[in-house]
């Protein structure tokens, strides 16, 4: 498995999920948190998030492209802490959130926390 290839199109991938979150967060949300996403008070939190990814995503993209081991190492390490959260606080809002919604995202957020934590390692020289 090319990790360093999964995390890149994953770091795109959190560029453009966190674009969309910020300008649409009550379609982009639902994956997190069901319909509640279109709740205003949802969509200032979504927002939030979106800003989150969108920048640790261009961090990790921008570092890479300068050739930043170091800060792209730190950059996908934030990536898989913030992952490794949204895991964790999917889960535990148990059925306030819907079952569908709590697979679908608990998946997406613990692949995702993975290959970051991977890469980050590899960056580090600890393959």
């Amino acid at each position: 498995m090319d990790v360093a290839r999964i995390a890149k199109a994953q770091a795109v991938n959190r560029v453009v999920v966190g674009a969309g979150l910020m300008a649409l967060p009550g379609v982009f949300g639902r994956n997190w948190i069901g319909p509640a996403a279109k709740d205003q008070r949802a969509k200032v939190l979504a927002r939030s998030l979106g800003a989150r990814d969108l920048l640790t995503g261009v961090a990790g993209l921008l570092a890479l492209s300068e050739g930043d081991r170091e800060w792209a190492r730190w950059a996908f390490a934030a990536q898989a802490w913030a992952d490794a959260v949204d895991f964790v606080t999917i889960l535990a809002a148990g059925r306030d959130v819907p079952l569908g919604t709590r697979l679908m995202g608990g998946s997406l957020a613990a692949g995702s926390a993975a290959v970051a934590a991977a890469y980050a390692r590899e960056l580090a020289g600890h393959d």
